[in-house]
């Protein structure tokens, strides 16, 4: 059959890409009229697992059975009896006692669905794939469809394109019958409650233990629930995830009801909107081998909503079509209204687009009121609220493969994601809220902390990544300002940062506790615009670049309209968990003085009577984690550089200044190498734990260690050294000098006296010079394996330049600690150093 690319009009491509799992797609030629086709080709039908069950019922195939001689259709009446229950919609649905039918017409052949699977309940997984129904002779195929490469119809190049986008054959189907209108009748039951592993929810669905239990057409999809019993993954194979096929350890028998909803993609596309690595969109890509290029040309789409003006002529209207969010009817009844909240507070931003009203929260209709309503059906996107322990929330969407058109957009609200947020906001801000500190918190404050975490989901279901440059766009000092968190709508650009609440503003600045908590900004009001804003004049995709570009360019003089840049791995700006990190120093800084407040107010906040100590412990462990935080922020301005996407219009990388890499390096000599008092509150650790501190101390500092030695941090001191000006740059000889004057400051004395939190911090150090210098063996199941020659099999992976300096600088340690051994005041001072004498030596020594 052949098979080429239909494009929108004004398109050369298709794309695909789809969120949670999502396959992609293709579509195919209309295929010949009914009832007698001639064959055009003998298709491989895929072999499935399993077996038993239905098999091929009414002149099925039963999966993983020998093939049965092909029936001849029957009468319409003799397959579709009386008995039927019949819905219709983008096709017929019947359903006769246990049996399952689909009624497909000619029109629907060739289009491209999307499959979306979903667990009800039970143990199950979930999964998307976009497929098409074709016909050969009297068989009915289900073919997995593809946008990965596509070609213009009627280029050259568009037959082999065709010829690799050669799906699989999920199923094939004897046509039971013909309807009225020649629209061929076939059961599908199987395909639902037996092995046929695109559409399992479960290990090896068997069909003795597994049933349909609703089925019902709608205009634009169809919507299938069934239990399915099959095999989980043993308890000890379960690291990897749920809904996995096997794994190790044996399995055991598992129940699960899926819904899926096979909904036909928009049959007339969206005209897309090509993406732009300045602006932060999640994209749907293809690799288009028609366009006038010399390379194989990836095209990237945003994934966005289709937005389009009620009042076209009208600086601000309604949409015809609003963003729907549904609220899970299991969401917790006071929290009802939050979550709507949460979903609406992107309201202004599409505003900016000119779109009023653009996104609305609903509360899900009862049974009652509508008994086919379902969580899980494809056309409404979902704020899903799961039982569950896990600390966590995520969005996402699942996009038509060929424009990025946005059709189900998914927020998975974890019940303990409560917990989460109550430890962040205690440990970031707990002493300039009174409300957080008395445990628990009080409803109306956790229900505040709920529609941030649901926003900021809501962002990503909407077609937002992460954009974790964003709270580095403001003054450190200005976010101690309410007028201006005020003006700017937070302490950050957006709510797609990480930058969770205000630890930088102090309790005598009397910030409001709402401008504690991140809001939509203007980052993301210039992303809803750029992405959504209608261009009239545009007719493809192509027309819009100019504009685009020019609002894009709008970041060289508005830096809090800037998005992460790709490729850029040390930009100090761009932090996780960060709060004014344009100057981190300062910001950590700020940050300490609170996190002391909060460690003052533990055993306040957590000891109760009649109560266990879980909860101090697990906010203690949150106020180490957070001192280790705020290290590592600053630790990544060394050998760092800033960054900003541009188009062919400038430099995008700029090596970080000397002076503030070695005010860095300074900080933490100060702060981060001397273990603050605060966290050795033995009224604490004498409550929560028998051992441990130290050696969570050590790690802590362990870390930044690591990080201050990593090999690509290095490297890049040695570049930019090469590349800028001399002695304009922080080289690694500077930062051995202040790391020296740092961690062994105490063998300068005249009485060396070196305690125990000390001692692990100087062996940690040893130990990250020898991970340097003798990383371990490269696995040889990875691809590649075998490295570059070097002591422990992995040597010689940074420049010489880096291993003459640190070898040098043993050779320095070595010295210092020779010396100050006849000093040492007391015994165990004396073994650590001759212990450090041994390892020294030992890293110093060739073999």
């Amino acid at each position: 059959m052949t098979r080429v690319v239909r494009p929108h009009p004004g398109l050369a491509l298709a794309v695909s890409l789809a969120v949670l799992g999502g396959c992609a797609g293709a579509s195919s030629t209309p295929p010949p009229a009914a009832p007698a086709p001639a064959q055009t080709e003998t298709p491989q039908v895929a072999q499935q697992e399993g077996g038993g069950g239905r098999g091929g019922g009414r002149g099925g195939r039963g999966g993983g059975q020998q093939q049965q001689q092909q029936q001849a259709p029957r009468p319409y009446a003799d397959v579709i009896t009386s008995a039927a229950e019949t819905s219709t919609g983008v096709f017929k649905v019947h359903r006769i006692e246990d049996d399952l039918f689909f009624e497909i017409p000619r029109s629907r052949l060739g289009q491209d669905m999307t499959v979306m699977r979903r667990q009800v309940a039970g143990s199950g997984s979930q999964g998307n794939m976009t497929v098409a129904w074709q016909r050969e002779k009297d068989r009915i195929l289900l073919r997995r469809t593809s946008y990965g490469v596509t070609a213009a119809p009627g280029s050259a190049i568009a037959q082999a394109v065709d010829a690799l986008n050669f799906g699989p054959i999920i199923a094939a189907f004897d046509i039971a019958s013909y309807g009225p209108d020649s629209a061929a009748v076939i059961e599908v039951t199987r395909l639902f409650t037996t092995n046929i592993s695109d559409f399992a929810g479960v290990n090896s669905p068997q069909a003795d233990r597994s049933w349909i239990t609703w089925a019902r057409a709608f205009p634009e999809n169809v919507g299938i629930e069934a239990v399915q019993t099959g095999t989980a993954p043993a308890p000890e194979a379960e690291a990897g995830g749920r809904g996995g096929r096997g794994g190790r350890g044996g399995s055991s028998t598992a129940s699960a009801r899926i819904h899926w909803s096979i909904r036909l993609l928009p049959v007339e596309p969206m005209t897309p909107r090509f993406h732009d690595a300045r602006v932060g969109f999640s994209s749907v890509s293809t690799i288009d081998y028609s366009l006038p290029v010399h390379r194989a040309e990836t095209v990237r789409y945003i994934r966005r909503f289709r937005l389009v003006k009620r009042n076209p002529t009208a600086e601000l209207s309604d949409p015809v079509k609003p963003i729907e969010f549904w609220i899970d009817p299991a969401t917790p009844e006071w929290l009802v209204p939050w979550v709507k909240s949460g979903i609406e507070k992107w309201q202004p931003a599409f505003e900016a687009a000119g779109f009023s009203n653009a996104i609305i929260g609903r509360v899900a209709p009862p049974p009652e009121e509508d008994p086919d309503w379902s969580p899980y059906d494809a056309r409404y996107s979902m704020i899903y609220w799961r039982p569950s322990t896990t600390q966590n929330a995520n969005g996402g969407q699942q996009a038509d493969p060929r424009t990025g058109e946005i059709l189900k957009a998914e927020v998975n609200m974890f019940h303990n994601v409560m917990n989460l947020v109550r430890n962040w906001y205690f440990t970031q801000v707990g002493p300039l809220d009174t409300r957080a500190q008395m445990l628990p918190m009080s409803d109306s404050l956790m229900g505040a902390l709920v529609e941030y975490v649901v926003t900021h989901e809501v962002g990503h279901a909407i077609g937002f990544p992460h954009n974790m440059k964003a709270s580095a766009m403001y003054p450190v000092d200005s976010l101690r300002s309410a007028s201006f968190l005020r003006r700017m709508g937070g302490h950050t650009a957006t709510l797609m940062d990480y930058s969770r609440f205000n630890y930088v503003a102090q309790p005598e600045d009397r910030i409001p506790p709402h401008l504690l908590i991140p809001q939509v900004g203007p980052y993301d009001k210039f992303a809803v615009m750029w992405g959504h804003k209608p261009i009239p004049e545009a007719r493809t995709p192509k027309d819009e670049r100019a504009t685009l570009d020019r609002w894009a360019r709008q970041q060289d003089t508005i830096p809090w309209f800037r998005f992460t840049t790709g490729d850029a791995p040390n930009d100090p700006e761009d932090n996780t968990e960060a709060v004014g990190d344009a100057d981190a120093v300062k910001a950590s800084g700020l940050g300490m003085r609170n996190l002391e407040r909060v460690a003052g107010m533990l055993m306040k906040v957590a000891e109760k009577p009649g109560e266990d100590y879980s909860t101090l412990d697990e906010l203690y462990g949150n106020v180490v984690s957070q001192w280790g935080r705020y290290n590592g922020h600053v630790a990544g301005i060394v050998g760092g550089a800033y960054s900003q996407e541009k188009y062919g219009t400038g430099r995008r990388f700029r090596p970080v200044e000397r002076e503030r890499q070695r005010e860095a390096v300074q900080y933490l000599n100060r702060v981060a190498f001397q273990v603050p008092e605060f966290l050795l509150d033995t009224e604490i650790l004498y409550r929560v734990q028998a051992e441990g501190l130290v050696a969570r101390i050590r790690g802590a500092q362990a870390s930044t260690l690591n990080s201050l030695f990593n090999q690509s941090r290095l490297n890049r001191l040695i570049e930019y050294e090469a590349l800028e000006p001399p002695g304009s740059t922080y080289r690694i000889s500077d930062l051995l000098t202040d790391l020296r004057q740092g961690v062994w400051n105490e063998l300068d004395a005249g009485s060396v006296r070196v305690g125990v939190y000390r001692r692990n911090l100087q062996r940690a150090y040893i130990e990250s010079i020898d991970r340097l210098l003798n990383p371990p063996p490269p696995d040889p199941d990875e691809a590649g394996g075998g490295g570059r020659g070097g002591r422990g099999g992995g040597g010689g992976n940074f420049p010489n330049d880096a291993r003459a300096m640190v070898r040098g600088h043993l050779v320095e340690l070595q010295q210092l600690v020779d010396a100050a051994l006849p000093k040492a005041a007391d015994a165990t001072t004396r073994l650590h150093v001759r212990d450090l004498q041994i390892e020294i030596e030992r890293l110093l020594k060739v073999d």
